[in-house]
């Protein structure tokens, strides 16, 4: 082995690689200390109000950039805001979207999930929430109670 330079002369060489391929299995994997995972932190999501021509946007929404800002100023107050200091907070405008795109296109939830860069599960909450907040404003419109 002492013929080649790049090859370390100790006989415990074959274990060293062993330990590297390990550290870099639990560093993809994300584990950090005692069996804890990294925080995931995504600080720049697309904003399809400003990303997308109007055009795009009714294609992927089937509402107006106009008419859905105003939706979200509608339900705004019933929906949390994005200020929770669990995971990555998703802000009101991009429940909605997400919401919207769900029921507009029938997408499935984990699809949608990859589009917005957000969980399965973000988008099923976000789906409830945005329904029920809109049927809310909906049922205040119609029924006139005395």
């Amino acid at each position: 082995m002492a013929d080649y330079p790049d090859y370390p002369d100790y006989p415990d060489y074959p274990n060293y690689w062993d330990q590297v391929d390990l550290e870099n299995e639990i560093d993809a994997q994300g584990i950090v200390g005692r069996g804890r995972r990294r925080r995931r932190v995504v600080t720049d999501r697309m904003n399809p109000f400003t990303a997308m021509s109007d055009a795009e946007f009714v294609d992927r929404f089937r509402l107006k950039k106009a008419s859905m800002s105003d939706l979200i100023e509608e339900i705004r107050d019933q929906l949390p805001a994005a200020n929770d200091l669990r995971g990555c907070p998703v802000p009101p405008y991009l429940q909605t979207l997400i919401a919207i795109r769900c029921m507009a296109t029938g997408d499935h939830q984990r699809t949608l999930g990859d589009c917005h860069d957000v969980s399965q599960t973000t988008v099923s909450e976000c789906l409830k929430i945005v329904s029920r907040a809109i049927a809310s404003i909906t049922y205040l419109a119609i029924v006139d109670t005395p």
